[in-house]
């Protein structure tokens, strides 16, 4: 099984928009070009330019669409990929917080018909294009969790890595419900009004092991622990939220409020979570509640 690398939400595969370089000063004009971006996106940014690459030294990302239509078009891509489903029977993450293992784990996974990784590099460089999505979903009476395994996507494909966990969680809880675990049941569009009320009570990374990672990870640790807990607003918290995995699984429960159209006084947040470090690597824990709680 391959580790979970820890990128930027913009460099690693199975997240949002492919590597970005920051500029080293940025000139009233590239001010200005940023604020039109913003703006109107980047095809309009382009046709101003007349032009269909950005200006030296200037990011120009694509206006982000509603996760309503980001969800049917990661549904779409997926339609003539490959599917698979079967239960699972161990995950490191959950081992090393010592949380059973649920009778209904269920290891779910997709790939776009046109997803083709990167020859020299497939487990740790952006593919050439397409997807390829693979997380363990469970249900017990402990509660339901979602464990993050491996996630990756093209740049340049109008969905990420969000819209893939929503609807593998949809379909994760149609075969709780159903008792059945088939490839079939993956193959079920999942539309805004399919997802499930809720989020699982806890979201788990597996497997962190990027050199930045360790680095900012390990920082958090008191000297001699091997676990760190964390709460919502303290100042590990937020340092925990600023990593990619964090940013990465904020993205994901905001995805699902947005699709949900969830008022604010409802709307779901990461509420705390753990870090536990087991023989060099980083499993992390997000625990998830609604603001009613």
């Amino acid at each position: 099984m391959r580790a979970h690398d820890e990128r930027s939400d913009h460099t690693r595969p199975g997240h949002r928009n492919g590597t970005r370089h920051s500029a080293s000063a940025t000139s009233a004009a590239q001010t200005g070009l940023l604020a039109l971006q913003r703006s109107i996106g980047n095809a309009a940014v382009g046709a101003a330019l007349g032009r269909e690459r950005p200006a030296r030294g200037v990011t120009v990302q694509r206006a982000r669409r509603p996760a309503g239509e980001r969800l049917e078009t990661y549904v779409g891509a997926m339609e003539k990929g490959m599917r698979s489903s079967g239960k699972a029977r161990r995950s490191p993450a959950l081992t090393a917080f010592g949380r059973p293992i649920p009778a209904n784990l269920v290891d779910l996974e997709e790939e776009s018909a046109n997803y083709m990784p990167d020859p020299d590099n497939p487990q740790g460089n952006v593919p050439k294009a397409g997807g390829r999505f693979e997380n363990l979903y469970g249900q017990d009476e402990e509660g339901t969790l979602a464990v993050m395994m491996e996630n990756y996507r093209n740049p340049e494909e109008e969905y990420t890595a969000s819209e893939a966990f929503i609807h593998q969680w949809s379909r994760a809880v149609a075969m709780f419900n159903a008792n059945a675990f088939s490839k079939a049941m993956l193959k079920v569009p999942t539309k805004p009004e399919d997802v499930p009320d809720r989020l699982p009570d806890s979201i788990f990374r597996q497997n962190v092991s990027g050199p930045a990672a360790k680095k900012t990870l390990g920082d958090l640790f008191p000297e001699g622990s091997d676990t760190v807990t964390f709460q919502e607003n303290d100042p590990t918290y937020e340092k925990v939220l600023a990593t990619v995995n964090g940013k990465s699984t904020k993205n994901m429960v905001s995805t699902f409020n947005e699709i949900k159209e969830l008022p604010d006084a409802r709307k779901f947040r990461i509420s705390g979570g753990a870090i536990t470090r087991v023989q060099g690597n980083f499993q992390l824990r997000f625990d998830v509640t609604d603001r009613t709680a």
